[in-house]
């Protein structure tokens, strides 16, 4: 029996060194994360009035990642402005082109929703509303979570028909192919600050409280 090694240290040799390129930088993969992680926790202890600190702390978190994404859309570098995602709202002429206009649009709706769900809690928490509020509360808690639960299917349906590589730039932040790096830096700083920003929050939260 003979093996064909020459081929297959070839074969792994063209795996590694397969081109890729960096379209996201890592303050926007942290934001997604984090994102991800403070309206869930804040959606599963909202019922809670044992952990309704940490429900209110996360709705803080939230409100505070919605205003670092508007700045960093403004400031931040040309892939992840909010502009570039704006243009996509376009009359789709074709199947994928309506996939792309819905995850612009559920993008936008989300940081919109984000903010009206932070505010009404706000003004729960601190009695400044009717029960009323409460509702509305919910009703833009739910409609988050739609709007997620499309984002994460289109994406999903993108990555399955191999249509798109939606799911990795999302957590290596770049895409298989050739080409220029469209995020010129990662921006390690910003990350490291935003992250950092999170966790002393949360620690100031419940050590004052």
């Amino acid at each position: 029996m003979t093996f064909n090694t020459t081929s297959t240290m070839s074969t792994v040799a063209s795996t590694e060194k397969a081109p890729t390129r960096l379209i996201v930088e890592l303050p926007m993969r942290v934001f997604h994360s984090l994102m991800a992680l403070s309206f869930t926790g804040a959606y599963i202890t909202a019922e809670s009035e044992r952990f309704k600190l940490l429900h209110v702390s996360l709705g803080y978190v939230l409100f505070g990642l919605v205003v670092f994404r508007l700045l960093w859309g403004f400031w931040g570098p040309r892939q992840s402005s909010l502009t570039s995602t704006w243009r996509k709202l376009t009359l789709p002429q074709s199947f994928r082109q309506l996939l792309s206009v819905t995850l612009a649009g559920a993008a936008l709706l989300t940081l919109g929703v984000a903010i009206l769900l932070s505010a009404s809690g706000y003004l729960i928490y601190n009695e400044l509303a009717g029960e009323w509020m409460g509702e509305m509360h919910e009703f833009f808690g739910n409609s988050l979570l739609m709007l997620v639960f499309v984002h994460l299917a289109v994406i999903a349906f993108l990555s399955f028909t191999k249509q798109s590589q939606s799911l990795r730039p999302m957590w290596s932040g770049r895409k298989a192919g050739n080409g220029p790096d469209l995020a010129k830096s990662n921006h390690y700083v910003v990350a490291t600050l935003l992250s950092l920003g999170v966790v002393v929050f949360l620690w100031f939260q419940f050590t004052s409280n």
